[in-house]
């Protein structure tokens, strides 16, 4: 990408569990310890796993719920990662606690760790090294890398059925290490570092006595457009935030009438934007007018996404801006209101030795995109402590608040979900 030098965009998720579950750089790091599991990964295929479209669904609920949470500011989430952070957690969970978490995942018992494990599996033909977001230019190839952590307490003793769990169906290793300062903060810090590519470089989760263990998931995309946009037609142009206020942006347009999924519901107006290869997508969806993206509600997002894969591209003048987004989004609240069991124990199947409730949860996220692709990349944490006619030719110019989704084709997964307020970013 030419306009920058750091990667367009990452988001991280994370949650931590402490004595009495939590959610929750560095010079010579201290090595986290492996906890051993004789359990490989036995990834299930797609096609046969029965809550697939529920998890889907429930994804695309859970993405709307996160922005909407965040109020009217720009916010970056990864419902996917998210959902795996928390799947990890619900394989330690016990009655309420786990009907709660099932109930916000989506489907419940083995057919929710199958359905976890294929929609995370059905990403590894597209893993790469996440530093490749570090890269002047993006891969000519997409590149999805995803991993996934458990790191414990080195005071707690964790059930062998729970390392053996995540290890079997999230190819999660578990590590231990000194959760309690700043050695615990190091080796929290480093895993994110890596595994965003230096998008997010520091953990959100804070160490501390009562911390006893973190559950990581991070997700970082590399993308180009199928069809870039030409960096010599982009402008200056006029975008009115939340506030009604009218600032300058660099609108990019896409040069002409390429051949692109268009479709409209009740006033709303949805993009599709292919990545090369045809698997990634982006989703750009733009309001009516006076309307806010907040707005949206699920029964019209799916009315959007089943048009936009199912109506045949149409010639589109497209005008939409270069974003450079970064958002931080406390969790506490959200998990509160629809996990609140989990803020007071319910964690029985990871350890006996005390009881677990979360008490901190938190999404960064960071998008950036341009003429050329999109960069993203998430991390979750999970701590505890204790054929039709052709149609005339459109123009659309995003010149006000919208979403952007970027999807798996393959699974339907949302993989990105961010409401762009402001383009600019912090200001």
């Amino acid at each position: 990408m030419r306009r920058r030098r750091e990667p367009l965009s990452t988001g991280l998720v994370s949650v931590g569990l402490i004595a009495v579950l939590a959610a929750t750089a560095c010079g010579a790091q201290p090595a986290p310890t492996q906890l051993s599991s004789d359990q490989a990964r036995v990834v299930v295929d797609p096609s046969e796993a029965v809550a697939l479209p529920r998890l889907v669904a429930a994804a695309d609920a859970m993405a709307l719920d996160l922005v909407a949470a965040a109020g009217d500011v720009t916010t970056v989430t990864s419902p996917a990662s998210l959902q795996v952070a928390l799947s990890m957690a619900a394989e330690g969970a016990e009655g309420q606690t786990l009907s709660e978490l099932e109930s916000l995942i989506g489907a419940t018992g083995q057919e929710r760790t199958e359905g976890m494990n294929a929609l995370t599996g059905a990403l590894a033909d597209l893993d790469g090294d996440p530093a490749v977001v570090q890269e002047d230019e993006l891969p000519e190839v997409p590149v999805v890398h995803r991993a996934s952590r458990l790191l414990v307490d080195d005071s707690l003793a964790v059930k062998q059925s729970f390392v053996d769990a995540l290890a079997r169906s999230y190819d999660a290793p578990a590590q231990t290490a000194d959760l309690a300062g700043g050695d615990g903060r190091v080796v929290l810090d480093a895993w994110v570092d890596e595994h965003t590519g230096g998008l997010v470089p520091r953990s959100a989760i804070v160490p501390g006595p009562e911390l006893r263990l973190v559950v990581q998931d991070a997700i970082v995309l590399a993308a180009r457009w199928e069809q870039p946009f030409l960096a010599e037609v982009t402008r200056p142009h006029p975008f009115t935030l939340p506030s009604g206020e009218e600032v300058e942006v660099d609108m990019m347009s896409s040069g002409g009438y390429g051949d692109t999924a268009y479709v409209q519901v009740e006033g709303w107006q949805g993009v599709r934007l292919p990545y090369t290869g045809g698997r990634l997508s982006a989703d750009v969806i733009l309001p009516p007018p006076g309307s806010s993206p907040l707005d949206l509600g699920t029964p019209v997002l799916e009315q959007l996404l089943g048009g936009l894969d199912t109506q045949p591209r149409r010639p589109l003048l497209l005008r939409m801006p270069v974003v450079d987004a970064r958002s931080t989004l406390d969790l506490m609240s959200y998990l509160g209101d629809r996990v609140p069991s989990s803020l007071e124990g319910g964690f029985g199947g990871i350890t006996d030795q005390e009881q677990l409730v979360i008490s901190q949860a938190a999404q960064q996220g960071v998008l950036v995109i341009d003429e050329d692709g999109t960069l993203a990349a998430a991390l979750t944490e999970v701590g505890a402590a204790g054929s039709a006619p052709l149609e005339p030719p459109l123009e659309l110019v995003v010149d006000r608040p919208y979403l952007v989704r970027v999807s798996d084709a393959r699974t339907g997964w949302t993989l990105f979900l961010a409401y762009v307020a402001d383009p600019r970013g912090e200001r």
